[in-house]
């Protein structure tokens, strides 16, 4: 049935990016948002919509992880001003 292989293609995408984000958080922690966005645009780039989407789906699962709110920068900021 279509419906059930596009589940189990939106269930394995988010696999993917949970297992993503956990990477990129352990190495990283919160700079890993910046990576992910790198990445995103760089394949935006080039044409790989697919990979773009997956890129910017992580960074903001990075963003939720640490406690980052996108659009907002903290890095180069005291965190007093946060």
């Amino acid at each position: 049935m279509p419906i059930l292989r596009w589940l189990a293609r939106r269930r394995e995408f988010h696999r993917l990016v949970e297992q993503e984000a956990m990477t990129l958080v352990e190495r990283e922690g919160g700079a890993g948002y910046y990576t992910a966005r790198e990445l995103a645009r760089r394949a935006r780039d080039r044409g790989d919509l697919d990979a773009a989407k997956l890129w910017w789906r992580v960074s903001r699962r990075v963003a939720a992880m640490t406690g980052i709110q996108p659009g907002l920068a903290k890095m180069g900021r005291p965190e007093s001003e946060w």
